[in-house]
């Protein structure tokens, strides 16, 4: 998958959201009232449609979604989700 692929899922996935209908790349989603419980439920959505996993305290720490979009980048698609699709 590109990276802008995921961008493009990322964003998505986070202007689902009421608090983020209007977020642009750089803007800090903790600074708009985004909850920690949020971001990991986000994790999740995105991990589903990407295959690729990050830890969560690295996303913790990266409250931007080109950030996101940098780790995910980085991230090996997860073998195990893989096999299962096969």
């Amino acid at each position: 998958m590109e990276t802008k692929e995921i961008e493009s899922l990322i964003l998505n996935s986070f202007r689902e959201k009421e608090l983020m209908k209007n977020i642009e790349l750089n803007e800090d989603f903790f600074d708009l009232g985004v909850s920690s419980l949020t971001v990991v439920e986000l994790q999740i959505v995105v991990e589903k449609q990407i295959n690729r996993t990050v830890e969560t305290a690295k996303l913790m720490a990266a409250p931007t979604i080109a950030e996101w979009v940098e780790l995910y980048s980085k991230a090996e698609t997860n073998a195990s989700t893989e096999a299962l699709d096969a």
